[in-house]
């Protein structure tokens, strides 16, 4: 019986490379590779996949998400460790990551714009500068707070958008590096640096840079993605510089083809080769 093959749920939105890769990797192991327009998708349960097909949705939009909603089963093989791991809470994720017991910056999330209460939480926090976190991709919506001026009219703004706010000690000095992890592993790393005159950081351009950090670091960045009942994510990292880590966020799904097209590492072919086995071990069933 010919493989299902690779079903792809992506949108004008999400990068070439990003299905490209996939495909490329498809094809080098015979499977098929299918991609379903989220925006062109009509929810009829004749459109659903076949038995034991693979699928992966690197879009982020309502429509992506609630397509993949309405595609996975329970012999489709993904990259959730579950059928109900497709619900958690993403912006819950750092109270799971502190109940499991994993090392992240202190935080707080903001639902108040009372000072007091925001007073007290700074203090908490280590006091000014604090980091606002509010959600996106690329660094955007990520802010800092270097004066109570600028945080109150940034909480002010933010709540009346409808906008809870984490807000996170702010570490000087540190660096931020992104793990890919897929399945039980890191399978690609690389340092990011920062942009002049901002405190965000990019991915660098220097080759040197594109290795796995230390094995702490990895093991971090896999217990992170498990706590997210995922198989695979972009995982962003703090290095204190006294050498502890910190752990920032999982992102999945992630903007992978950086290190695989600057540094030539397969991650496609990793997500390819997980979820084939995973498929197969569903059809053994």
């Amino acid at each position: 019986m010919r493989p299902a093959g690779l079903h792809c749920v992506t949108d004008s939105s999400v990068p070439a490379s990003s299905c490209e890769l996939l495909r490329a990797a498809c094809a080098a192991r015979d499977l098929p590779f299918v991609a379903i327009d989220a925006n062109r998708f009509e929810f009829d349960d004749e459109r659903e996949l076949p038995p034991f097909a693979m699928m992966y949705r690197p879009a982020v939009a309502l429509a992506a998400i609630r397509c993949e909603q309405f595609l996975i089963r329970p012999d489709v093989a993904t990259f959730y460790r579950d059928l109900d791991a497709l619900h958690f809470d993403g912006p819950a994720a750092p109270l799971c990551f502190q109940r499991a017991g994993l090392s992240i910056p202190r935080s707080v999330q903001i639902f108040s714009r009372e000072r007091e209460p925001l007073r007290r939480a700074v203090q908490r926090l280590g006091g000014l500068p604090v980091v606002l976190k509010t959600g996106g991709e690329g660094g955007v919506g990520v802010m800092r707070a270097d004066s109570w001026p600028t945080l109150y009219s940034l909480i002010d703004y933010l709540r009346s958008q409808g906008v809870a706010p984490w807000l996170q000690s702010h570490i000087p000095g540190a660096e931020h590096w992104r793990v890919v992890v897929v399945g039980d592993r890191g399978v690609a790393g690389y340092r990011n640096d920062l942009e002049p005159d901002d405190f965000r950081s990019t991915p660098s351009d220097d080759l040197a840079a594109y290795t796995l950090p230390e094995p702490a670091a990895v093991a971090l960045a896999v217990a992170a993605v498990q706590v997210t009942r995922r198989e695979f994510g972009g995982v962003d990292l703090l290095r204190h510089p006294a050498g502890r880590w910190y752990l920032l966020e999982v992102n999945m799904p992630c903007y992978y083809p950086h290190a695989q097209e600057f540094a030539g590492v397969d991650i496609a072919g990793a997500m390819v080769e997980h979820l084939h086995a995973k498929s197969l071990r569903l059809a053994a069933r």
